[in-house]
């Protein structure tokens, strides 16, 4: 992987490029040891720039989006699950200046998004293409078929017949002159593998930008569909990355790629399945990375790699990924499911090739690459000064008139640790607690090495699977893996409101002795830093929700083989006032 310039050699505010990628587990590349998946492009970023060991993403999609975006706390934006369809509380509330927006108006960036956006569409104002970004390609919902773009998908199970319910794939943006309405729907792209389409659209954003407006930085966010289920179905992967991965299970492969269901779906079939998903994405990066440097853009470019929660694993969403020897699967608070795959490769390192045990989350995204672009902005006044030193003036947060400040747990920039060595500003997390009168009661905390999980459970998956998972196929084999435990315990602690958990994540990272019963201070002690988190809260979405027959996609932009599209479906006054962001507490609005 090429490497490139150090901020010294800087004439301008850095290109960023997040890529995301959906439901990717800790041992689901083979930078943690993973044999049976080998992600050279992701290595290669990684070997080359800066790994991190230490980081945390939330335990499920939507809220980590919502986190990436605001640099807000899943407590303060209130989004603590993943959006429905439909929902008449759903959406980032429009009140938060979002990344895109801050890059814009604080440096001149151009913004662009590819993939999956899944923070709401109830009115056009929730839009990715009114969020901030110049230009978007992409699917609104969580789930869509990876080959027909539908949101939903429908197999008559005598015959085998797939209908496709609702296309959800859309351009929007004002660098297309669409700017007021819903964006235009994309109907000419069914049968194109969605990661490698959608890699195919951010080069060539890439390319054109490099050509057009070399002068400008540039922030991309590709956020893949690999590799969560297609359509809450089956991971679908092209039949020639399905073949790279035959020995895993030579018979069958959940009809990934034959885009019917196989009849011997097996656990080792569903991580085939991953196995061929995950390579194209490992694929598709190192595509997007190649046309950064095609476009002379790579030498002053970021990159940053995150997946958006831990995997879900052992056949949960009929999916197969893999967090072990982590504990736990997607939806819970365990470190399965939230301790990410991260890394930074590029610009302004303080130094490369090495892997960072310094704590870092999701949530510091925002003020972290709002950092890294003044220190770009920095160099280049420097260089015109003819100075010789570049110093590391923090980016100025400026929040709109009526949006809520920041407020503890929210993000931190932690653009020194990574731009010149300086130690981590995060010593704790809140990761989840809930406001009086939440319908959820999942509450998890770490300060330092101590980790506090009270009503842990979470969504399904994690209820489900709160144990530890090896990949199908492999004996208990340690040797490899890049977090070191010995073999887990045959019995699990429950974790309760009345018996809660408290690990040392430094000493057992695979949360194996749960110390609550032998250290009841620092329980009552994680137990009062709960609270004052606790005060700040507010109430979840899911508090709100309610189905709106009006936004089903039949009744938008039915033709050929769909039968509607997803859409907005309110006005801009109904989603104000009949449809309101109801979020309530300390830091709602």
């Amino acid at each position: 992987m090429a490497s490139f310039l150090s901020p010294m050699m800087l004439a301008v505010a850095p290109h960023i490029t997040v890529f995301l990628i959906d439901d990717l587990g800790w041992n689901d590349v083979s930078m943690h040891g993973s044999e049976q998946i080998p992600t050279p492009n992701i290595d290669g970023l990684a070997a080359d720039g800066i790994r991190l060991n230490n980081y945390y993403v939330n335990p499920v999609c939507s809220p980590t989006r919502a986190s990436l975006m605001s640099g807000r706390s899943i407590i303060h934006h209130g989004i603590y699950t993943p959006y429905g369809t439909g929902n008449d509380a759903s959406g980032l509330n429009l009140s938060y200046t979002t990344l895109p927006q801050h890059l814009k108006a604080s440096y001149g960036y151009s913004t662009y998004m590819v993939g999956k956006w899944h923070l709401g569409i109830k009115s056009p104002s929730y839009l990715p293409s009114r969020r901030g970004f110049d230009r978007y390609f992409g699917y609104y919902e969580g789930v869509m078929d990876y080959w027909t773009h539908a949101a939903s998908v429908s197999v008559d199970g005598q015959t085998g017949e797939i209908s496709n319910l609702g296309l959800d794939l859309h351009l929007g943006g004002a660098d297309f002159g669409i700017t007021k309405g819903p964006d235009q729907p994309v109907y000419n792209t069914s049968g194109d593998y969605s990661t490698l389409m959608f890699a195919r659209k951010a080069s060539e954003w890439i390319e054109e930008h490099g050509q057009t407006r070399p002068k400008t930085p540039m922030f991309l966010y590709l956020a893949f569909q690999g590799a969560h289920s297609g359509d809450n179905e089956y991971v679908q992967a092209p039949a020639a990355y399905i073949e790279r991965f035959d020995s895993i299970s030579p018979q069958h492969t959940c009809g990934s790629w034959a885009k019917t269901r196989d009849g011997d779906c097996t656990l080792l079939a569903m991580r085939k399945s991953v196995a061929a998903a995950v390579s194209a994405v490992d694929d598709a990066v190192g595509d997007v990375v190649r046309s950064l440097h095609r476009a002379g853009m790579g030498e002053t470019s970021l990159v940053v790699l995150s997946t958006d929660n831990g995997g879900p694993t052992d056949g949960a969403d009929n999916n197969n990924m893999n967090n072990f020897p982590l504990r736990g699967c997607k939806g819970g608070y365990f470190e399965g499911g939230v301790r990410g795959v991260g890394l930074l490769h590029g610009y302004g390192l303080w130094k490369t090739g090495i892997v960072s045990e310094q704590l870092h989350h999701v949530n510091d995204w925002m003020p972290t690459l709002l950092s890294a672009a003044a220190a770009g902005v920095q160099a280049a006044e420097v260089a015109v000064a003819g100075q010789s030193n570049v110093g590391s003036t923090p980016h100025l947060l400026v929040l709109g008139a009526s949006e809520p400040p920041m407020m503890i747990g929210d993000g931190i920039d932690n653009w020194a640790a990574f731009g010149s060595g300086a130690p981590s500003k995060r010593s704790e997390m809140v990761h989840v607690t809930q406001a009086a009168g939440s319908v959820l009661d999942s509450e998890a905390l770490r300060v330092g090495d101590l980790k506090l999980l009270w009503h842990p459970a979470g969504t399904d998956c994690s209820k489900s699977h709160p144990g530890w998972y090896p990949p199908p196929g492999l004996e208990w084999d340690y040797a490899n893996f890049t977090i070191k435990c010995s073999k887990p315990p045959t019995e699990l602690d429950p974790c309760t409101a009345e018996t809660p958990c408290l690990f040392n994540i430094s000493a057992d990272p695979c949360e194996h002795h749960n110390l609550a019963s032998t250290r009841p201070a620092d329980v009552k002690s994680l137990q009062a830093r709960l609270s004052e988190y606790r005060a700040t809260a507010v109430l979840s979405w899911n508090n709100f929700a309610e189905q709106d027959p009006r936004a089903d996609s039949s009744h938008f932009g039915a033709i050929g083989e769909y039968r509607g599209v997803q859409s907005p479906w309110l006005t801009e006054s109904e989603a104000a006032t009949y449809y309101p962001t109801n979020y309530s507490g300390p830091g709602g609005v």
